[in-house]
């Protein structure tokens, strides 16, 4: 595959965030939900657990907010 043609595939993925967008809300929200079952079960909670997947939130929700919005 020559470089023009990355380039334009490239540019393509990097304009269409929808799918992106998507994927990350599904990721969010899977983490939120496995993040609230462990909070129902204190014999399975850590602090490193609980901070590992609070970060894994956050991370995902800074990376949707900063998605450009014009698909």
């Amino acid at each position: 595959m020559n470089r023009a043609h990355q380039m334009q595939q490239l540019s393509v993925a990097y304009n269409n965030t929808s799918l992106m967008r998507q994927q990350l809300i599904r990721e969010i929200t899977c983490l939120e939900r496995q993040l609230e079952r462990l909070r129902l079960r204190d014999e399975l909670l850590d602090f490193s657990t609980l901070q590992t997947y609070e970060e894994m939130i956050s991370s995902r929700k800074e990376l949707l907010d900063n998605l450009p919005w014009g698909d």
